[in-house]
């Protein structure tokens, strides 16, 4: 069975993470013999914009700029969202060959594993392909988990976050998926006590490996020691 090699992280600053991101995509673009690694961690305050994004999408970036939030464009799909502590990020840096899959497979599967996950705590939700991310069945349903990647020479970047016990107030300063006054929610909403982000990430990890047919492999590596800056006007980096 292909493995996947999983590196666990606590709270990474964006722009450190998205250099490890492209730093392991090279790898697998020069020709390192592996699937790939599921990156999993948190990121301090920051908005990320991603192609169809538009700087319209930001409320003010002079309350994100008081409120210490960095910004950034990248080249995932998708519009605007947020990041920030309590939210679980999960990056799958894949060779799509070596699984076998297209990127709207490994985005469905990531969605589903998402999915999986808030139903083992109670919570239904299903993946809304024409605006990507993972919606809670309710009426009105209200969003609880974005996904969107980019593939670059066969390997993927970019993947999902699932909103868990973050501060949702951050949302309100930008315009989130493209959806003004869209429905976000995050997990603990629903819950009687505090999630156990560890176990949450361990289910969504199993869940998507059981769906791209691979098997776990606890690894690690360094964080660069530096990474991608957020600036003004906005720079588009990771291509």
């Amino acid at each position: 069975m292909t493995e996947l090699r999983v590196l666990r992280y606590e709270v990474v600053p964006y722009g450190q993470a998205l250099a490890l991101q492209l730093a392991l995509r090279e790898r697998l673009q020069a020709g390192e013999d592996h699937a790939g690694w599921l990156v999993c961690l948190q990121h301090p305050p920051v908005v990320t914009l991603g192609k169809r994004g538009q700087e319209s999408d930001i409320v003010s970036p002079q309350l994100l700029a008081q409120r210490g939030v960095e910004l950034f464009r990248v080249d995932r799909g998708g519009e605007a969202t947020y990041h920030g502590p309590g939210q679980l990020v999960f990056y799958p840096i894949v060779r799509l060959e070596a699984l076998g899959l297209g990127v709207v497979d490994v985005v469905r599967a990531l969605a589903e594993a998402l999915s999986m996950t808030l139903r083992e705590h109670g919570v239904e939700t299903r993946y809304d392909p024409d605006h990507p991310g993972v919606w809670t069945t309710e009426e009105p349903p209200r969003k609880m988990g974005s996904v969107g990647m980019r593939v670059s020479r066969g390997v993927s970047t970019h993947g999902a976050a699932l909103n868990v016990q973050n501060d949702m107030i951050p949302f309100s300063w930008i315009v989130a998926c493209g959806m003004p006054n869209a429905p976000l929610t995050r997990l603990r909403d629903y819950l009687e006590a505090d999630p156990d982000l560890a176990a949450i990430t361990d289910r969504v990890l199993h869940h998507f490996a059981q769906r791209v047919g691979a098997s776990l492999v606890e690894a690690e590596e360094e964080l660069p020691e530096s990474g991608w800056q957020a600036s003004q006007p906005l720079p588009t980096v990771g291509r």
